[in-house]
């Protein structure tokens, strides 16, 4: 399993920054750029507080896939 993240796509759409979001999150924007990069997967509790700064769901920012599809 794999998470993918949309979190660049939600966030310029909705033309806010990685400051912004790190800042009413309680991180650092350094956080939130490793996160949109997929190199981070944030705690349950950030991404939370992301979906909720951004009015979405957590599912329309991080999707889990099924890396190793059965045949």
């Amino acid at each position: 399993m794999a998470v993918i993240t949309n979190l660049r796509e939600i966030r310029t759409k909705h033309n806010c920054r990685q400051k912004q979001i790190a800042n009413a999150i309680g991180t650092c924007p350094r956080s939130i750029s490793n996160i949109e990069r997929g190199e981070y997967c944030p705690s349950l509790e950030n991404a939370l507080r992301i979906a909720k700064y951004l009015q979405v769901s957590v599912e329309d920012i991080f999707v889990l896939t099924d890396d190793n599809p059965a045949s």
